[in-house]
């Protein structure tokens, strides 16, 4: 009996997601936890398993297209007897052949790119429904929405419509060049010649970025030209926390605390103690977060991810580490689900283990801060009497969201995460926010 495969909900805020890749062709029989198709939304490209064993009988869905939550993207068989079955649910033929249109010549397709252009008369104001995902790459392109045909309900402007319309413009402009060229009288090649092609002489070669790498890319290209970018830089003074350590883990062997547990319980702290700072800018409003949760960039083979450590700042150290230690081996497994990776204000990038001072880290999707931390140097500072000390000092830099953040705020939050560093005995008691704080 054929079933309906639709487009899942993998989170809260989910509203559409891009057809990535098809795992299984159409004719091909699959297990029950095999990928069918892979999905990628705003967060991060996401492998969707198959929940029976069955047969795809048809892919609808087309790669690169964006489709809402709940749309049919494609039809499978799990083999059980019925009659209706084909005949009363498999979508028409004209539906599929609609969603991937034969390519069209250039000049239609500039055309329509020019009659898609003209501008409502004027004093009419439009409100046009679009997509959090179309306003995105319409942001990142400067289109205007009310000059995108719709094809989503309502004749909202989803994601596909405007990547339809940025590749009408790109050949209206291909053809342009084209005619002027023409016109100009070039002087043709000579016969037989071949335009120069560095990929056939081996210069250079063409590779095609992951799934995961293609997402992470076209979402840090996204939130670094929509989110305004401002960075405080300090250096926080590590000897007792080194010290710290080195006792707990001489302690027990069972405990193995790393620098980077306690940067990340020094973050959770600090948005406990600064509520102010636990919020994220989304369509106009502040989302302010209750539970103070931080987020964890992880590399791994597959690329870039980023798992949220929840509640951190009201976690004992030992509880925190154990935590974050499992969910930095989900990651590098490509075990994660997509609630572990969502939510949270600021995510804590930690690049010390590269001998690298200081770091500019773009701000995660979704998020108001980041945090880059640097490598651990020996400094000789003046003490108290104005004699030489030998420091230990590691470098940060805060990245904020200027939209929710002042430099004084964001000092404010990156003092009282260096507090906790310089400070580290006061991360093993209990935690609360301090009225003092919050002054």
């Amino acid at each position: 009996m054929k079933r309906k495969l639709l487009m899942p909900k993998l989170g809260l805020t989910m509203t559409e997601g891009v057809i990535a890749e098809w795992s299984v062709k159409p004719g091909a029989s699959f297990k029950a936890g095999e990928t069918l198709f892979v999905v990628e939304t705003d967060k991060v490209a996401n492998e969707i398993p198959a929940e029976a064993d069955g047969v795809l009988a048809e892919a609808v869905a087309v790669i690169g297209q964006t489709l809402t939550v709940g749309e049919v993207i494609g039809w499978w068989d799990d083999g059980a007897a019925g009659e209706e079955s084909g005949a009363a649910i498999a979508p028409a033929p004209a539906a599929a052949v609609q969603l991937a249109p034969p390519p069209t010549a250039a000049m239609p397709v500039a055309q329509a790119y020019a009659n898609a252009a003209m501008t409502p008369p004027a004093g009419v104001a439009l409100r046009i429904r679009s997509s959090p995902m179309a306003r995105r790459l319409a942001a990142m392109d400067n289109v205007d929405l009310a000059a995108v045909a719709g094809t989503g309900p309502r004749n909202a402007v989803r994601a596909q419509d405007v990547r339809d319309y940025l590749q009408a413009r790109e050949a209206a402009v291909a053809t342009v060049a084209t005619a002027a060229a023409t016109a100009a009288s070039v002087p043709a090649a000579a016969p037989g010649a071949m335009p120069a092609d560095e990929t056939a002489t081996g210069a250079v070669e063409r590779i095609k970025p992951g799934l995961v790498q293609a997402a992470t890319a076209r979402r840090l290209v996204a939130v670094k030209q929509q989110v305004p970018h401002f960075y405080l830089a300090v250096e926080a003074e590590v000897t007792k926390l080194l010290a710290l350590r080195a006792e707990i883990n001489g302690s027990d062997p069972a405990v193995r605390l790393t620098i980077n547990h306690f940067v990340l319980a020094a973050v959770g702290r600090a948005l406990v103690d600064l509520p102010d700072a636990n919020a994220v800018w989304s369509d106009g409003d502040i989302l302010r977060f209750h539970s103070a949760d931080v987020g964890v960039a992880v590399n791994t083979d597959k690329g870039l991810f980023v798992p949220v450590l929840r509640d951190a700042g009201r976690l004992s150290l030992n509880a925190l580490a154990q935590t974050s230690s499992r969910l930095v081996e989900r990651a590098r497994a490509g075990a994660l689900s997509v609630p572990e990776m969502q939510g949270g204000a600021i995510t804590v990038s930690n690049a010390g283990m590269f001998n690298v001072k200081f770091m500019t880290p773009i701000i995660n999707p979704g998020q108001a801060m980041i945090l880059g931390v640097g490598s651990i140097s020996k400094q000789f500072r003046p003490d108290a009497e104005g004699r030489p000390a030998l420091t230990q000092e590691m470098g940060l830099v805060l990245a904020g969201d200027h939209r929710l953040l002042d430099g004084v705020s964001g000092l404010r939050f990156l003092n009282r995460i260096v507090h906790y560093i310089e400070q580290p005995l006061q991360m093993l008691l209990g935690h609360a926010a301090k009225e003092g704080a919050r002054q």
